[in-house]
């Protein structure tokens, strides 16, 4: 196992739809704000639903605050995803599925417990509206 191998993160067309939906997400709305043109309905439509929009920011602006770096997005235009970007993916996956301690587990040596109960609570009321739009 070389560290190269360790650092490698999926591309965008291997992850699942959702997962996929959340990235794009993230980059647009990082991408828009700096170019000031940032707009809800874009955003809805990326994350498939329009009710999804808020809870999105929630979740976005918690993991934002608890996070200890700010949080690293690739451009746009490239395929694998940061490790950040993985990193919430993954997150909202164990919020999906009720599985607090993978999500703590996944977190905990960064995120000290506030944090990661704020990030909890946002993530399990996002995936509530972007799951049922998947399945």
């Amino acid at each position: 196992m070389t560290l190269q191998n360790l650092l490698v993160t999926p591309d965008l067309n291997e992850i699942a739809p959702v997962h996929a939906r959340l990235v794009c997400a993230m980059r647009y709305v990082h991408m828009a704000r700096a170019q000031r043109s940032y707009c809800c309905r874009a955003l809805a439509t990326q994350l498939g639903s329009a009710d999804a929009v808020r809870p999105f920011h929630v979740f976005m602006d918690e993991a934002g605050r608890a996070w200890p770096d700010p949080i690293a997005l690739n451009r746009p235009c490239q395929m694998s995803l940061s490790y950040d970007e993985m990193l919430l993916v993954d997150l909202c996956t164990a919020a999906a599925r009720k599985e607090r301690g993978v999500f703590d587990e996944l977190v905990e040596d960064m995120i000290g417990v506030g944090g990661r109960n704020a990030i909890w609570g946002a993530g399990r009321r996002l995936m509530a509206h972007i799951v049922g739009i998947v399945h």
